[in-house]
């Protein structure tokens, strides 16, 4: 399955170094977010332009305030999506997609209901529900699709050898502008189909991108130990 991870330049310095991308182990690059699952790679079959941009340090850094980065005023860190192609056997829901399903009055709503006393708030509170589908992941792994049907995003358990690695696009610093979608199930419903072909098409032409890695070159640099600049 063919799917996108959104990092930095920094970051897959250290994948070409450990040849792997391994699980953040709870740090995230998120302002004001709660910790991730540290069993966990987070993928994307749609944010990957977005998912990158955020990572590089500027945006993941408290100091800038919100809405003052400009991309075009960094050269240091730069953003990057590797497309990826993985085993579903590998695959589990996102917590963050199943604890927005979970607000809606079905199945998963009402099942977790029974299990979530112990929660502070519980249900009603939403980095309770977050919390309990981090804690509790392998007992809803057959909720992968449902995670990237419903928000396009899942996870993968374990770390991901280069190998899977297919191709790597360098953004361009304007690629950021196109690409601030508000990540919920309302919005994923209507722009879906738009983020999607972002990811599998535009990321990978001129107007995006500066540079494009395919598979063997990006073997190559990963042999030699260094990246492109």
């Amino acid at each position: 399955m063919k799917l996108y991870h959104g990092t930095s330049y920094r970051n897959l310095q250290q994948i070409i170094k450990t040849k792997s991308i391994v699980p953040r182990k709870g740090d995230g690059n998120w302002k004001h977010t709660l910790k991730s699952n540290p069993e966990m790679v987070y993928l994307t079959n749609c944010y990957g332009c977005y998912f990158a941009f955020n990572s590089t340090y500027h945006l993941a850094d408290e100091s800038i305030p919100d809405g003052e980065y400009d991309a075009n005023n960094y050269d240091d860190d730069k953003a990057v999506v590797l497309e990826i192609d993985v085993s579903p056997k590998n695959l589990y829901p996102d917590e963050d997609a199943l604890e927005q399903v979970s607000r809606l009055d079905n199945d998963l709503n009402k099942h977790i209901k029974q299990f979530m006393s112990d929660y502070n708030e519980g249900i009603d509170y939403m980095a309770d529900r977050t919390n309990f589908f981090i804690d509790n992941y392998e007992q809803y792994k057959d909720l992968w699709k449902t995670s990237l049907d419903a928000l396009g995003t899942v996870c993968h358990k374990g770390k991901i050898h280069i190998n899977h690695i297919k191709r790597v696009a360098v953004l361009h610093p304007h690629a950021f502008l196109y690409s601030q979608p508000t990540i919920t199930i309302a919005n994923y419903r209507i722009k879906g189909a738009d983020y999607r072909k972002e990811c599998s098409e535009l990321i990978w032409s001129k107007e995006y991108s500066s540079k494009v890695i395919k598979n063997k070159d990006f073997k190559w640099y990963s042999e030699k130990g260094f990246l492109f600049r």
